[in-house]
């Protein structure tokens, strides 16, 4: 074991903005022992009880029970309604306070502007904060208030890829933004890919274009009957009825009857290891952990060309871009790779090497320690050396 394993020599305080098991936990609980290397002892927080605390078990991890604090108005009208949650909020923050006053951590890590009321509350402690935005909101007044908050509240800001960075940077100011890239540990998986078996990971929601999925499997088996698509993700978490309903519809039509599961929580790998094709026609990503996984998997990824989903894929190199809310599009590629093996695999292949050397937990690790340095000496270095390290990023 490493001699600043040993020592832990700095606290971190990791604040996770839900406890369900999606992309923006996974990636930072996957850089975890690689931190504890660099001499960090980490521990967390956590709003409420869910799949993903099991997994922070390491960490010793403090759960609140039932974050009241929402960030949508639908979130805020959900149960136990309005006047509750405002006035659940003051003594939720109360309690996030007297943690922090009882852990004293050298830097709180804020994963996700969806805590940035626990960032601010840090901050007011003198505790430096680093907010790690995985979000690519789309542009207008709530993101780019949400964007300058952010930048008083963080004394360093962590963005998953440079289309994140780009929203952030005109209204960050003299608080510095770093490009850390999500990474991701090695699958293990064996491939033994069903002919004609395709499928996609993700929430069901309107921003992974999860009807849109829908409407280009049916397109797609109108045209190979023999074609079958497998859906993994959770549903319901937006609290959106009316996408809900509209996904029932479309995987009630015809074309998908017997050519259609929806499969629901899961661990992706085994499913990543049958797929012949892996498909992701967001509407927006920031950098999704879900197409990593197949590229390094060996899949062959179609993906829509938002966010920062041309900073995974070259377009024909390592997987294939086309534009998003193009169903028909989407189907055309997936009949194409179907029929052609050689492409399907060329591309798999060149995939699992972009993946499997360029995003590594290793390079993140890297990545978010240096930015937990950078916010150590943005609230502690003498002006001189600040501005010597704002020039050098």
């Amino acid at each position: 074991m490493p001699e600043n394993r040993r020592l832990g020599l700095l606290r971190l305080f990791v604040v996770f903005h839900e406890s369900e098991a999606l992309g923006a936990g996974r990636s930072v609980l996957n850089c975890i022992d690689g931190l504890t290397d660099l001499g960090w002892t980490p521990s967390a927080w956590f709003p409420d009880e869910g799949p993903i605390v099991d997994d922070a078990a390491a960490l010793s991890p403090v759960v609140y029970d039932a974050r009241p604090i929402a960030y949508s108005a639908r979130g805020w009208k959900a149960a136990p309604g309005v006047g509750t949650r405002l006035a659940r909020t003051p003594g939720y923050l109360r309690e996030f306070r007297r943690e922090l006053l009882r852990t004293r951590p050298n830097v709180v890590h804020a994963n996700t502007l969806r805590v940035l009321p626990e960032a601010a509350v840090a901050r007011s402690l003198g505790i430096p904060v680093v907010l790690h935005v995985h979000e690519l909101p789309p542009a207008g007044a709530k993101s780019s208030l949400a964007f300058k908050w952010a930048a008083r509240a963080a004394d360093a800001i962590v963005a998953v890829s440079n289309a994140v960075a780009a929203r952030l940077e005109p209204h960050a100011g003299d608080t510095p933004v770093l490009v850390v890239p999500n990474g991701v540990p090695p699958l293990g998986v064996e491939r033994r890919p069903e002919p004609g078996l395709v499928g996609t990971v993700g929430t069901i929601c309107d921003t992974k274009g999860t009807d849109v999925f829908l409407q280009a499997a049916a397109i797609a088996r109108g045209r190979v009957p023999g074609l079958r698509f497998e859906h993994v993700g959770q549903r319901d978490l937006d609290n959106d009825r009316a996408f809900a309903r509209r996904v029932e519809t479309l995987a009630a039509a015809p074309a998908l009857i017997d050519g259609l599961q929806m499969l629901g929580r899961q661990p992706a790998a085994d499913a990543l290891a049958r797929w012949e094709t892996f498909v992701l026609p967001s509407r927006q990503d920031s950098f999704p952990l879900a197409s990593l996984e197949a590229m390094q998997a060996g899949l062959p990824v179609v993906a829509s060309d938002v966010g920062g989903l041309p900073e995974q894929i070259d377009h024909l190199e390592t997987g294939v871009l086309i534009p998003s809310e193009r169903p028909d599009e989407l189907a055309d590629w997936i009949v194409r790779l179907h029929r052609d093996p050689e492409l399907r695999d060329r591309l798999g292949n060149a995939a699992a090497e972009h993946a499997r050397s360029t995003f590594t937990i290793d390079a993140q690790v890297r990545g978010l320690h240096r930015a937990y340095l950078v916010a150590l000496n943005m609230k502690y270095a003498p002006p001189p050396v600040r501005t010597s390290m704002l020039e050098a990023l």
